[in-house]
């Protein structure tokens, strides 16, 4: 649709590597090998989204229970007879504090988990690059260099789209 002069402006594919991936889309098992990928990707985003959802979840309720404790604490404290306004302003401060101290535990784990999952990624595209590299895919090596792997996106890309209009 877009003629050969789109891809190449875009990214770097030679004519002579697309005969390659031609040949080895012959039997159609780079086909499955794909498929299995994408099978094995989708399940370690969905359980990565969980796990993130439920620690989002969990600070919410933390602070939901402790918005509570702190209401109960009030009230306690301004049912007393001699309850001074500066007892109110101390107690506040601290039920401030508490909130301030529960976001930025709350910040700080968020981070460490969303860097891991960075790291969770980082390691599926290795594992991907070798297995793509294993079954000898033309353009798929082991990289870490943006230009190359935007490369191997697109080669991946033109792979699937070639599996869709098959099926």
């Amino acid at each position: 649709v877009f003629g050969k002069q789109w891809y190449q402006r875009r990214v770097r594919v030679s004519f002579a590597e697309i005969e390659k991936l031609s040949d080895c889309l012959q039997d159609g098992t780079v086909f499955g090998i794909l498929s299995e990928l994408k099978e094995i990707q989708d399940i370690m985003l969905n359980n990565l989204h969980k796990e993130r959802t439920n620690m989002v979840a969990s600070y919410s309720r933390r602070r939901e229970q402790m918005d509570s404790e702190q209401r109960e604490e009030y009230e306690a404290m301004r049912s007393k007879f001699n309850f001074h306004p500066v007892d109110e302003e101390r107690l506040i401060r601290g039920f401030n504090d508490r909130k301030k101290a529960l976001d930025l535990e709350e910040s700080d784990s968020l981070h460490k988990y969303d860097l891991k999952v960075l790291q969770d990624l980082d390691k599926q595209v290795d594992d991907q690059q070798t297995y793509l590299s294993a079954a000898q895919i033309p353009g798929m090596k082991r990289t870490t260099d943006s230009a190359e792997l935007k490369r191997q996106m697109f080669i991946i890309s033109i792979i699937d789209t070639l599996q869709n209009k098959s099926s």
